[in-house]
C-alpha cells in the first residue's frame, strides 16, 4: 500500500513539474520576478492538493465498508474531474476505449441516440436516423430520467450507454421528459445493429425545376465519396438546384466536415480551431479542385444538427454560397482530442480547442442561426421523425411487414405528410430560378 502510494506521489511530483507550461496568459505579462513568485505559490498549492487527495485515498482504503482497490478509486477520480469540466469530456478504460473504437466504425448495437449530461440531467442530442430510438418517437432535447426504472441522475454517459446497449432484440424502457411537456412518458424498443447510412434520400424533389435532395446523417470517413456519387448522380438527372438536409446529424469526424464544405466552396476560410495550447489553433482553407459548379443550395438544419453539421452549415452561410433554413442548430463547437494514457491503453477524451465559423463567431453553445426561420410545433416535429425513418422504404416502394388489408378489401390510403421545412425550400429554389431567368442569369 505505502509502495503504491509513494509511486502515485512521484506521479505527481513529475505532472507538477509541467502545470507552469499550461498556466494563464496573464503569466506572461507581468514582471518575470513576479512570474516566478506566481508559479512558486501556485505549486505549493497544488503540493497540500494533491497531499489532501493522497489522505483520502488512504481513508477510503481503510474504512470504506467494502474493501476497495487504488486503481478502483482512481479511475472514479479521474471519471470525476473529466465529468466536471464540461458535458464531453470522459475518461475512458482500457474496455470502454474498445467500444470507442467500435463506434466510430459506423456499425454497433445499442438502440442509437446521442446523449450528453446537461444540468445533471442525461439529455438527448439527437436520435439517429432509422434507429429504433427515432422511430420510438425519441425526441432532441428529450431528458431520459429513468433507464430500465433506473433513475439517471448523476449518471455519466458511458454508464448510461452501458445501460442502453445489450444483445441484439433484447428491450429497453426509457422514461422521458419531452421538452413542453412535464409529464414522463415510457418508451420501449428493441435493441439492433446499428448501422449509420450517412447519406440517405438522394432523388429530384421537383421535376419541373430539377430540384435535388440529398440528406447526410453524420460525418465518417466516406461520407463525402458518397455525397459526390449522389450529387453525380443528381447532375446527370439534370438537377439545377440542392436542398442539403443537416437536420438530426450530430456530427462526426471533423475532416469528412471539412472536406464537404469544400465541395461548395473555391476558395476562403472553412473553419478555424483555437484552443489553449497553441499547437491546437489551426485554419481550414477552401481549394478550388473538386469544387461543385456553383449550383443554388439551401441548407435544412434545426437543434439536431450539431459540430461537423454546424461547421458545413457556418461555412456555407458565411461565404454567401447558400442559405440556411429551419431553427438554431445546437451549438457543440468544441473540439475533443483522444490523448492515450496508461501505456496507451486507456485514454482521456478531452477538450482541446473550439470552432470558429468564418466570420470569427465561436460556434459553442451558441449554434448558428438560419437565414430564414421555419420553426416546427412538438406534433410536426413527431410526425417529421415517422417520415424521415420511413422515406428510404416508402421510395423503393415497400409495404410495412405484416399489414393486413381491411375488411372491405379497399386500403385507405392516409393523406401524404408535408415536411413544411422542405417544401419552404422548394419554393424558395423555385422563385430563385424564376428571377435568374428573368434576369438572364446562367
Amino acid at each position: 500500500m505505502k509502495q503504491r502510494l509513494c509511486i502515485f506521489l512521484l506521479f505527481v511530483t513529475f505532472f507538477l513539474v509541467r502545470v507552469p507550461l499550461f498556466g494563464e496568459d496573464k503569466l506572461f505579462q507581468d514582471p518575470q520576478i513576479e512570474v516566478k513568485e506566481d508559479v512558486k505559490e501556485t505549486k505549493e498549492n497544488i503540493y497540500k492538493e494533491f497531499e489532501e487527495f493522497v489522505r483520502v485515498i488512504k481513508e477510503l482504503q481503510d474504512k470504506y465498508v467494502d474493501e476497495i482497490q487504488v486503481n478502483t478509486i482512481l479511475t472514479n477520480a479521474y471519471r470525476g474531474m473529466l465529468s466536471g469540466l464540461d458535458p464531453y469530456s470522459q475518461y475512458f478504460t482500457p474496455e470502454e476505449l474498445e467500444d470507442l473504437k467500435i463506434e466510430t466504425e459506423g456499425e454497433f448495437e445499442g438502440v442509437g441516440i446521442e446523449v450528453i449530461v446537461k444540468d445533471g440531467l442525461l439529455t438527448v442530442i439527437t436520435p439517429l436516423i432509422d434507429s429504433p430510438a427515432f422511430k420510438a418517437g425519441i425526441l432532441i432535447g428529450d431528458r431520459i430520467i429513468k433507464i430500465n426504472g433506473e433513475y439517471t441522475e448523476n449518471m455519466s454517459i458511458r454508464e448510461s450507454i452501458k445501460k442502453l446497449r445489450g444483445k441484439l432484440g433484447t428491450k429497453v424502457t426509457l422514461t422521458v421528459v419531452h421538452e413542453g411537456n412535464p409529464t414522463p412518458e415510457d418508451i420501449t424498443m428493441e435493441r439492433a445493429m446499428i448501422h449509420v447510412k450517412s447519406v440517405r434520400g438522394a432523388r429530384i424533389v421537383d421535376d419541373e425545376y430539377k430540384i435535388g435532395y440529398l440528406a447526410i446523417t453524420n460525418f465518417q470517413e466516406n461520407t463525402v465519396e458518397d455525397m459526390d456519387t449522389a450529387v453525380q448522380n443528381l447532375l446527370k438527372k439534370g438537377m439545377n438546384s440542392l436542398i442539403l438536409d443537416l437536420r438530426f446529424n450530430p456530427g462526426g469526424l471533423l475532416s469528412a466536415a471539412v472536406d464537404m464544405a469544400d465541395r461548395f466552396l473555391e476558395k476562403g476560410v472553412i473553419v478555424s480551431t483555437k484552443g489553449r495550447d497553441k499547437s491546437q489553433d489551426y485554419t481550414y482553407h477552401a481549394q478550388k479542385l473538386g469544387t461543385y459548379r456553383n449550383f443554388p443550395v439551401i441548407v435544412l438544419v434545426n437543434n439536431g444538427s450539431a459540430s461537423a453539421s454546424e461547421i458545413v452549415a457556418g461555412a456555407i452561410k458565411d461565404h454567401k454560397r447558400g442559405l440556411l433554413l429551419g431553427i438554431k442548430t445546437f451549438g457543440k463547437g468544441s473540439v475533443q482530442s483522444l490523448i492515450p494514457v496508461d501505456k496507451g491503453e486507456a485514454a482521456l477524451k478531452l477538450t482541446t480547442a473550439r470552432y470558429y465559423a468564418p466570420s470569427g463567431i465561436c460556434i459553442h453553445e451558441k449554434g448558428i442561426e438560419p437565414d430564414i426561420k421555419v420553426p416546427l410545433s412538438f406534433d410536426e416535429t413527431k410526425a417529421l421523425h415517422l417520415h424521415l425513418a420511413t422515406i428510404d422504404t416508402r421510395m423503393n416502394g415497400d409495404r410495412e411487414k405484416g399489414s393486413l388489408p381491411p375488411e372491405n378489401g379497399v386500403q385507405e390510403e392516409e393523406p401524404p405528410y408535408v415536411d413544411i421545412q422542405l417544401e419552404r425550400a422548394i419554393d424558395i429554389l423555385k422563385g430563385i430560378e424564376v428571377y435568374a431567368n428573368r434576369k438572364g442569369i446562367p
